[in-house]
C-alpha cells in the first residue's frame, strides 16, 4: 500500500507522514514548494514528487493526505477523487460550503472515501465523557462551553485568501465537532461576537450556537 502526503503547508503533515511510516505503509511526498518538499523527503527517507498531479497519475498510490493551504483543499481533493484515490483532508474541509459540497460529490461519484481530520474524538477523556453522556450518567445536556488553546502559527494562516478565515475558522471546528458528536445533532443557528484584543491580526470570539 502507498500513501502520498500532498503538501507540507500545514504543520500536521509531519504527524501524518510519521504515522504512515510507522504503520508500515510506503510514503510519497509531494509539494510545490520544492525546497520544503525535498527537505521533508530527506527527513522521512522517501521519494519526492513536485507536482501532485504526477502522484495522482501513479496507479500504485492508493490514498492521499491533503495538507495544503485551506483554499487549495477543494481542487486537490477533487483531482484526487477523479484519479480514484481515497482522501484524508486536513480540516477545515473547505473554505466555502459550495466547495465542500463539490468535494463530497466528486468523491461520491468516484466511489472513493473522503475523510477530514477530527482527532479530538479519539482523545481518551473525550471518549470517556461521550460514554458517560450516552449512559445517562451526566443527565441531559443543557449547555456546553469549550476552549481550544491552540496558538496562531502565522504565515498563510493569517492570509484570508489562503486560510479562508482566522482562529474561529481553524480552531473552533474541533469544539463544534465535539458538540455535534456529544449531542447527536447539527447546528441550526449561530450567534457570535468577534473582537481584537491581543494585537493586530489576532482576535478572540465569544458566542453560542444551537
Amino acid at each position: 500500500m502507498k500513501v502520498a502526503v500532498l503538501s507540507f503547508a500545514h504543520m500536521h503533515a509531519l504527524s501524518y507522514a510519521d504515522a504512515v511510516q510507522k504503520s508500515g505503509v510506503d510514503l510519497i511526498i509531494s509539494d510545490f514548494d520544492e525546497a520544503r518538499g525535498r527537505d521533508m523527503a530527506s527527513q522521512f527517507h522517501t521519494p519526492y514528487v513536485k507536482d501532485y498531479h504526477d502522484v495522482l497519475a501513479d496507479d500504485d498510490i492508493d490514498a492521499v493526505i491533503v495538507c495544503s493551504e485551506n483554499a487549495n483543499h477543494a481542487q486537490m481533493v477533487i483531482d484526487a477523487a477523479e484519479a480514484g484515490k481515497h482522501v484524508l483532508c486536513e480540516k477545515p474541509l473547505a473554505t466555502t460550503v459550495e466547495d465542500a459540497r463539490r468535494m463530497i460529490k466528486a468523491c461520491e461519484q468516484a466511489g472513493v472515501k473522503l475523510q477530514t481530520a477530527f482527532p479530538i474524538r479519539y482523545s481518551t477523556p473525550v471518549q470517556r465523557l461521550k460514554h458517560l453522556i450516552e449512559s445517562g450518567s451526566v443527565g441531559r445536556i443543557l449547555a456546553m462551553s469549550g476552549t481550544n488553546r491552540g496558538q496562531n502559527p502565522g504565515g498563510w494562516f493569517v492570509d484570508p485568501a489562503l486560510s479562508g478565515g482566522g482562529a474561529v475558522f481553524d480552531h473552533t471546528v474541533h469544539i463544534l465537532d465535539i458538540m455535534r458528536w456529544y449531542t447527536g445533532s447539527e447546528v441550526t443557528e449561530v450567534y457570535a461576537e468577534v473582537d481584537s484584543r491581543f494585537g493586530e491580526g489576532a482576535s478572540t470570539t465569544a458566542g453560542c450556537s444551537r
